[in-house]
């Protein structure tokens, strides 16, 4: 279970560094946050961050995201897992990335509008 666990993360954690210059964000160590370690854990959100970042990555309009912190790094994770499943709407995520990055109201709407 923990070489699984070991592997999983280490799976995460290079789909969240490539996505570092882009979302900046999403990659950390946290084993004590369940909501961060289920993200991790989650194959079809993975998936579909995979296909999100290769689509960031070919839009030179999209702009860093100042997620700086662990604890940025790791509250973004667990509001995009939470938007992903469905368990908050398009429009609180909207409103919540909107009052933490103003000024990326374009990188807003590229996250929402590829949110299944």
């Amino acid at each position: 279970m923990v070489i699984r666990f070991s592997r999983v993360s280490a799976a995460v954690l290079t789909t969240f560094a490539l996505a570092m210059p882009l979302l900046q964000g999403c990659a950390t160590s946290s084993q004590n946050d369940p909501r961060v370690v289920a993200a991790g854990m989650d194959k079809p959100f993975n998936d579909w961050l995979d296909t999100l970042v290769s689509q960031i990555k070919a839009d030179p309009k999209y702009k860093r995201l100042p997620l700086d912190t662990t604890a940025q790094q790791e509250e973004f994770t667990v509001w995009l897992h939470n938007a992903y499943h469905h368990r908050i709407t398009k429009q609180e995520f909207a409103s919540w990335m909107d009052g933490q990055y103003p000024g990326h109201q374009y990188e807003v709407a590229f996250i929402i509008a590829r949110l299944p």
